[in-house]
């Protein structure tokens, strides 16, 4: 929900709470159109007011000048991650692959519990000579600033965040069906999102947590083509690595070969040793916790039942 809440300068402010893959996390502005998600599914993710695992203050500047700080990774033009002399992370996207003026600049202090993102008031303007700013959102959890938050927030020893659709049976079960961009993820999504039984947490990125009893599996709204998205959660019951195939087929795997799958599909912060043996960590629990799989499948509803299958057999 969007609140009013009061900062030391006494000026009007706007407050937004967001439940995701178990974390909340709090916008503030001093603008509504900074702390307010856009309409559609983000909307499920607001939650009453709370303690936030990380607060985010949006304000609008007139100008974004280039930070200074050590480069730790570049996407190739659209943004790039960088170290500041304090510590701080500092994330800043640009317009065009020309480096112009930034539109946007996120500061994360090194524990990743605030950040203030500034946006460049002039990328947002209809007049704005930029073809690319009539679509673009002035949210503070648009990416690339959702991933790098939720990679950092969960490499602190409390979970991962992989590719994969994840769903939740009514025994409330949770499974994952891990893979990279064209490996059938929004397909089988689209499939298991007609069984009334069953509920559809992503159809492109999950987040398993690893800190608390057991995994948990919990859906986040950064979906995928099927537009599959739910704040539910489950514990993980089974993890399976998509392959298409012309039959399906289940292998199990384990191992060495099961934690090269996984990280495979888990999202890395690649510039930080310890971050990444940290993720490490929390993709050998989860597959402590459940049992993983090669699955080759073809694109039919049989493909549920084989799965079901599969799981009755292993849980027997």
């Amino acid at each position: 929900m969007v609140s009013d809440t009061s900062d030391i300068t006494r000026r009007r402010r706007f407050e937004t709470h967001l439940a995701i893959g178990g974390f909340v996390i709090a916008l503030s502005s001093g603008d509504r159109r900074l702390a307010a998600p856009p309409p559609g599914i983000l909307e499920d993710f607001l939650t009453g007011p709370r303690a936030p695992d990380l607060h985010i203050d949006a304000v609008w500047s007139s100008a974004i000048p280039e930070p200074e700080g050590t480069l730790l990774f570049d996407s190739g033009g659209a943004w790039r991650l960088l170290r500041a002399g304090d510590g701080d992370l500092v994330v800043v996207c640009h317009a065009t692959l020309s480096h112009r003026d930034p539109y946007l600049r996120a500061r994360f202090d090194p524990a990743f519990s605030t950040a203030t993102i500034h946006f460049n008031a002039r990328h947002f303007t209809p007049s704005f000579d930029d073809r690319a700013a009539a679509g673009r959102s002035a949210f503070p959890l648009d990416y690339p600033v959702d991933e790098v938050a939720l990679v950092h927030l969960l490499s602190q020893g409390r979970g991962v965040e992989v590719h994969g659709c994840g769903v939740r049976d009514e025994a409330g079960r949770a499974y994952v069906f891990a893979g990279q961009s064209g490996a059938g993820k929004s397909t089988i999504g689209r499939l298991w999102a007609e069984r009334p039984d069953v509920t559809v947490l992503s159809d492109e990125r999950v987040v398993l947590r690893t800190d608390g009893d057991g995994v948990t599996v919990w859906g986040t709204p950064f979906h995928g083509d099927a537009i599959l998205a739910s704040p539910a959660s489950g514990q993980l019951a089974g993890l399976f690595f998509l392959r298409h195939g012309d039959r399906h087929a289940v292998v199990p795997i384990a191992g060495a070969h099961a934690t090269a799958r996984l990280m495979s599909c888990a999202f890395l912060p690649f510039y930080d040793a310890r971050a990444v043996a940290s993720t490490l960590d929390s993709v050998e629990v989860a597959l402590r916790h459940a049992p993983a799989y090669d699955f080759l499948f073809a694109p039919d509803r049989s493909a549920l039942d084989f799965v079901l299958d599969c799981q009755i057999s292993n849980l027997k």
